[in-house]
């Protein structure tokens, strides 16, 4: 389901929001890879809200969507929940990297939560993406 869903995103190209929950669901990296190539083609993206927590995703899907927030330029507030999955330090590395140089954000919500992302990565995202006007909470 979640690879159908991902490979018809790109015909939301005008979304501003988008909220998607996967939790506890038996997605895998197929599917989030899907969601996360897609999401690029959403430029508009203002709100975006991904929860995987309990799924079965990885680094390798958190590296997909890690890929694709770069192209968000008008992105203000992210959620990714990622507790409860099999992401470590290289997912979260990602995402940073994802959202490092986006200049709308104001509010970044990442949870890593019961994964193996160390308590130094986590610690390391919050510094990376603090800016003045946005809010960070990471865990």
């Amino acid at each position: 389901a979640a690879v159908c869903i991902g490979s018809n995103l790109h015909f939301l190209k005008q979304l501003q929001t988008i909220h998607m929950y996967f939790g506890a669901t038996k997605m895998g990296d197929t599917g989030a890879v899907a969601i996360g190539n897609n999401l690029q083609k959403l430029e508009k993206l203002r709100k975006t809200t991904l929860h995987f927590h309990g799924t079965n995703v990885s680094d390798y899907s958190a590296v997909a969507i890690g890929n694709s927030l770069q192209n968000f330029e008008k992105l203000q507030n992210i959620r990714l929940g990622f507790g409860e999955t099999k992401v470590g330090d290289a997912g979260a590395v990602a995402i940073g990297n994802g959202l490092q140089d986006l200049k709308e954000l104001q509010e970044i919500d990442l949870d890593f939560e019961s994964t193996a992302v160390t308590t130094e990565q986590k610690n390391s995202l919050k510094k990376q993406l603090h800016k003045p006007g946005v809010h960070v909470d990471v865990r």
